[in-house]
């Protein structure tokens, strides 16, 4: 009676080692972005703050629209299309980890089939020639595959047993089974390789947030680009009116001087063909303003039908105004640091090296050769009554035990050699793949770095040339009035006055978007700007 018990506490806690679910490599804890994907969506903005909603309520419902650029970038993580089709790709990633961890799920198979059998007989005194036998036999059993290697599996069956033999013991009789089975590799598949998928997984759930981190500055560099070309189209075009404005004047002056007769047809005639060439400039500049603008609301609210028609964005903030945390283009190894030690392309770069590696481990587990330790062990029970067939399995009345192990190898093994070559070269390939990324961060750094010196040289030059052609319009049109200049030669001056402020502007706007190109060199322009892009949330799987 102690062994029955013993053997049923056995037998028990070997079905719920097999039930039991493994506790397979856990996934990232964070989970993909949301917004507009089956994930929930980023937190509204505090009451009363600039945010990307208000911008775009307000855009709805005006024609003229001032618009900074901290709401531009608000808009722009909120409504990117590029962005929220790379939000997808983590989602999709973290798919790939549940489907490698699904590996481990546990099997459950069933079976129900019933028969008859007739074999002739082998006893003549019975007076049959045939052996018959009707058979209902059903199944059920699981099955589970170990992050070590190894599989259990537990099969229960019961058969119903009716024949017309005179020398069967039991008839009808119910004949059931219980086989606990546990294959354990000791060579190839044993160890980490089993759980190989799920370490891909995990590196490809990193490499797709890395990615999704890298859009989102390109991104990022693509909004603060365009702002601050509408600046610049916005300055453009002011110097533009401006220097038709001073041309409608030279005009009236020079009318009003032939009508005194002091004046020539051919300084009007001048005059009059300057008017005409800057009103064909305003029309080019506010082309040009045009297109910069629909490219900024492509980036940051996407067109609809009939949507936005009408409106005109005007940028709230000045390229020329002080910039907060300018970066020091004196300060190159520190940015070069903080370059080579976060930007996205490197984790990107890292995922893949891992993958190789594992990739290589899997190769060498496959020169190895296949030695599987196997282990069965078999209850049986017999009888009249189904319920006393079962018991006798569980008591232990009939237990059949086999251990062996099972051993196989390719002669030559020229495969799987092959396979873990080209795996280690694989990996060569990805670390000279990082030390390229490395390089290009390098050259895009220095790069940023020498731009951005250039275009604060640039700027102060621009200021004093606006500074000089201004002064120099003054005096030439000071001895116009004195009759020692004529509108052509003033009409000059207002040109390069007119060149200057263009310059000017292009030379501001072209400052800012360095510093921003530095930032993302170096993997920093969303923390610059304090963008939020869509949140992680935790998945519930």
């Amino acid at each position: 009676m102690i062994r029955g018990n013993r053997f049923q506490l056995g037998w028990a806690l070997l079905i719920c080692l097999v039930l039991l679910p493994t506790a397979a490599l856990a996934a990232p804890e964070d989970e993909p972005p949301a917004g507009g994907n089956g994930f929930p969506a980023p937190e509204d903005e505090a009451p009363g703050s600039d945010g990307g909603a208000a911008a775009a309520a307000a855009m709805a419902a005006a024609d003229v629209l001032e618009l900074s650029l901290d709401q531009a970038v608000r808009m722009g993580m909120r409504a990117n299309l590029n962005l929220q089709s790379a939000s997808y790709n983590a989602p999709i990633a973290h798919q790939g980890f549940i489907v490698a961890e699904g590996a481990f799920d546990t099997l459950l198979t069933a079976g129900f089939e019933a028969s008859r059998v007739e074999t002739p007989s082998t006893f003549t005194f019975t007076g049959n020639q045939n052996d018959e036998q009707d058979i209902i036999a059903g199944s059920i059993g699981v099955t589970r595959q170990l992050q070590n290697g190894g599989t259990v599996s537990l099969l229960y069956t019961a058969d119903r047993i009716d024949s017309n033999s005179v020398v069967a013991t039991v008839n009808p009789g119910y004949n059931s089974g219980l086989t606990l089975e546990v294959i354990q590799p000791l060579l190839r598949g044993a160890g980490d390789t089993a759980t190989a998928d799920i370490r891909r997984a995990q590196n490809g759930i990193a490499a797709a947030r890395a990615d999704f981190d890298a859009q989102v500055e390109g991104i990022l560099q693509q909004i603060v680009t365009s702002y601050w070309e509408l600046v610049f189209a916005d300055d453009n075009l002011a110097a533009r009116e401006s220097s038709l404005d001073v041309s409608k004047e030279l005009l009236a002056d020079t009318q009003a001087r032939l009508e005194a007769e002091v004046g020539t047809p051919l300084e009007v005639a001048e005059a009059t063909a300057g008017v005409q060439r800057r009103r064909s400039e305003v029309l080019e500049a506010e082309n040009l303003r045009g297109l910069v603008q629909d490219q900024l609301l492509a980036l940051i609210m996407p067109f609809g039908p009939d949507q936005l028609k009408g409106v005109r964005v005007v940028p709230s903030d000045s390229s020329r105004s002080e910039t907060p945390n300018a970066p020091d283009p004196a300060d190159e190894d520190r940015y070069l640091t903080v370059a080579l030690s976060g930007r996205p392309e490197l984790k990107v770069a890292k995922a893949d090296i891992s993958d190789r590696g594992i990739d290589m481990l899997v190769a060498f587990d496959g020169i190895r050769p296949q030695l599987d330790l196997t282990g069965r062990i078999v209850s049986s029970g017999l009888d009249e009554m189904f319920g006393d067939s079962t018991g006798d399995l569980l008591t232990g009345e009939a237990v059949t035990a086999t251990i062996g192990v099972q051993f196989s190898m390719f002669v030559g093994q020229r495969a799987a050699r092959a396979n873990w070559r080209a795996a280690g070269w694989a990996r060569r390939q990805a670390v000279l793949r990082l030390k390229e990324v490395e390089n290009q961060i390098v050259v895009e750094v220095r790069a940023a770095l020498r731009d951005l010196g250039t275009r604060r040289a640039q700027l102060e030059a621009s200021t004093a040339e606006v500074a000089a052609a201004q002064e120099g319009l003054d005096g030439e049109r000071d001895k116009l009035a004195q009759g020692k200049s004529t509108p052509f030669q003033v009409l000059q001056f207002e040109d390069d006055l007119t060149d200057a402020r263009t310059r000017l502007g292009r030379a501001a706007a072209d400052l800012r978007i360095a510093e921003s190109a530095l930032w993302k060199s170096i993997g920093l322009l969303a923390e610059n700007l304090r963008a939020e892009p869509p949140r992680w949330p935790a998945c519930c799987r």
